[in-house]
């Protein structure tokens, strides 16, 4: 996978401090060897330096009370050492620096070879140093004294020594070595006190840089957890709150009611709330306007409820309220006064004035013992109500009330939903998913179900929310199932490419589905490896063991996954690594304002990261434009899908089955 630009600079940001110790780590230990060797070489050229001015007045000494000549070569070989040793350090003394004869100094000094270099670059670079200063004084004031053997030993060589003369060369000889030794011994405890002071200085400047590479891993450390709970806490706000208005999700606002319900029996109410007018500002306006009205509306609505109240956005235009320890009384002002602020919200976009109203529904849960869906039926119900009889009023949920009686009875949306069954009134579209990068060109596009009711095509916002209220889905997956096989098995040619289809939470329930897709497969002799399932993941946690286990028999029989709108419920990441999915898409509420908002920028990155590391692709949703496409190439995800791509259209056997991935050109 390409590493984007901004993934690579924020690598680089985060390793750059370690890298940067370990160099330097590296730097001193390599300058701590090179000085440790040189001290070395340093000491070693002191002790043949000391031996060679004992030896030379040694065997000098020798040669005056023997008169042996064999006295005289081995005195000349142990002088050759310290006067070659005193013509390196002239030569280094000099200005410039004559490296070549320092070389050749040393080595008649009888240093090896490998060790010179090291001797000259500490002489040259580190004579500076006290220590230093003072070894090479010392070495001086020794050279000047044992610079009297030269006319001694000329005259002793050259010429017959008599008696009287030795006994005087030998006096001679003895107060040379009696001012020479303690300079020599002298030369060779400061050199090797600057050893250890210089060594000491290495170990502690290594011990340093160790300390300040832990320092360093702890601090980025615990910037790492910082961030990381940062991350958490972030993931658990967005499992919990609806990231347009901040507010409680559904999530969060049926756990509150449910724990409500199984207390203590005490007076408590649930609102509905319905934005009479939303649909027509968010057409007229846009989406913009329409995220823009519901943060304003929930604003409003939060000022005017109790402290204890619970706000929440359920979703679309819909909020509930959770009211705990509220009198009959209580709720129904409450109810009045939200209707009343929202009736006054006075919402200009564009230049163009809204109007909206709100239609509430409000249930008394003291009336009787509800359970968590018959209150949320209930409540459901009542702002069904209100908006029936006119929309901008309150509707107080009763059992004994005539018309919402009725419309319990009819279940309206049943009733045409089981028509469009019975009448195959319902019509199948695809949209196009095509690979960000390069990719394969075989088709892989999603089936979209829609409703035709006289002449017109209804979404599927329309009709789903009831479906799923009324337990139809797994019907309606059926019906899509069976007829997308049936188109899919009279194309022309191979079947290949990915076919993505909705399932819902009530169809991975359905013991049933299971059967009835192997018999649609042998019927349809479609390959099952080109179907691709697409979950939300709100309904694959919800019952996550039996989603797993649907999940896991219809892999087996080759099929594909993919988790829908992933990222809007965020509820725990360990519920991506236990799914068995292939696919994850990236909710389009994040895609869709990622160029203009950091953090959906952000989102979808994070999104995009998590789901590689856990083996599965992305598909982003939401695609509008080219800059939007542009992006996701950026970030690394591997679909995408909108009208950037393709726009929705009639799903026939003739289609040719091939999707044109956009080029890199095409998004410049």
């Amino acid at each position: 996978m390409k590493r984007s630009p901004r993934s690579t600079l924020r690598l680089i940001s985060v390793a750059w401090p370690f890298v940067l110790i370990v160099l330097l780590q590296t730097a001193l230990a390599t300058f701590s060897l090179e000085v440790t060797s040189s001290l070395r070489a340093f000491v070693t050229g002191e002790s043949l330096w000391s031996k060679g001015q004992h030896d030379a007045l040694y065997y000098l000494n020798r040669y005056a009370e023997s008169g042996n000549r064999s006295f005289v070569d081995r005195y000349h070989e142990a002088m050759a050492i310290p006067m070659g040793d005193r013509a390196a350090r002239l030569a280094l003394e000099a200005s410039p620096p004559d490296i070549e004869a320092a070389y050749q100094g040393f080595l008649d000094g009888a240093n090896h070879p490998d060790d010179i270099p090291s001797v000259i670059w500490l002489f040259r670079y580190f004579r500076w140093l006290p220590v230093m200063e003072a070894c090479i004084r010392d070495w001086r004031t020794a050279e000047g004294v044992l610079m009297q053997l030269l006319p001694i030993g000329e005259a002793v060589t050259s010429q017959h020594v008599n008696e009287v003369d030795r006994r005087d060369i030998t006096r001679q000889l003895d107060e040379i070595n009696a001012l020479v030794t303690p300079l020599t011994k002298r030369f060779s405890d400061r050199l090797g006190e600057g050893t250890r002071q210089v060594q000491t200085v290495l170990l502690v400047s290594n011990v340093a840089m160790a300390l300040i590479f832990i320092v360093l891993t702890v601090w980025r450390l615990n910037s790492f957890l910082t961030h990381r709970r940062r991350i958490e806490e972030q993931l658990s706000f967005s499992a919990h709150h609806d990231d347009l208005t901040g507010l409680p999700n559904r999530r969060l606002f049926e756990d509150e009611l449910g724990r409500m319900l199984d207390g203590p029996q005490t007076r408590h109410a649930l609102m509905f709330i319905d934005l009479d007018q939303f649909k027509a500002v968010d057409d007229n306006g846009g989406h913009a306007a329409g995220d823009e009205l519901l943060r304003r509306v929930a604003r409003d609505l939060v000022k005017a409820i109790r402290g204890t109240d619970l706000l929440a956005r359920l979703g679309g235009d819909e909020f509930g309220i959770v009211l705990p320890n509220c009198s009959p009384e209580d709720a129904l002002r409450i109810a009045m006064r939200l209707r009343e602020i929202t009736e006054a919200i006075d919402f200009v976009w564009n230049g163009h004035r809204y109007s909206i109203s709100a239609s509430v529904g409000v249930v008394h849960l003291a009336e009787r013992s509800y359970t968590l869906q018959e209150a949320l039926r209930a409540a459901d119900i009542a702002c069904y109500m209100a908006k029936e009889k006119g929309r901008n009023r309150v509707h107080v949920f009763e059992t004994t009330d005539a018309a919402q009686t009725q419309f319990t009875a009819n279940l309206h949306w049943v009733q045409r939903l089981h028509r469009a069954l019975e009448e195959d009134s319902f019509r199948l579209f695809s949209q196009a998913i095509a690979p960000v990068g390069a990719g394969e060109a075989e088709e892989h596009c999603e089936i979209l179900l829609r409703l035709e009711e006289n002449g017109k095509l209804l979404a599927p916002g329309a009709f789903i929310p009831a479906a799923e209220r009324f337990g139809l889905m797994p019907s309606l997956d059926r019906w899509v199932v069976r007829n997308a096989l049936d188109i899919i098995g009279r194309r022309r040619g191979t079947i290949s490419g990915t076919y993505s289809i909705n399932l819902s939470g009530l169809t991975l329930k359905d013991d049933t589905f299971l059967p009835f897709l192997r018999d649609a497969l042998r019927r349809s002799r479609v390959p099952a490896d080109v179907l691709c399932f697409e979950i939300t993941e709100t309904s694959a946690i919800e019952n996550l063991d039996e989603a797993i286990a649907f999940m896991n028999a219809m892999r087996a029989m080759g099929c594909r996954f993919a988790l829908d709108d992933f990222g809007v419920g965020m509820s725990s990441l360990t519920y991506l690594k236990r799914l068995p999915v292939d696919y994850v898409k990236i909710d389009g509420s994040f895609v869709r304002d990622m160029l203009t908002d950091k953090a959906d920028w952000m989102t979808v990155e994070m999104i995009n990261q998590i789901s590689h590391l856990a083996g599965r692709k992305t598909i982003a949703e939401f695609v509008e434009n080219t800059e939007i496409f542009a992006a996701l190439q950026t970030i690394g995800v591997d679909y995408a899908q909108g009208y950037s791509i393709g726009r929705p259209e009639p799903f026939r056997a003739e289609a040719t089955g091939l999707v044109v991935p956009l080029r890199r050109a095409d998004v410049a």
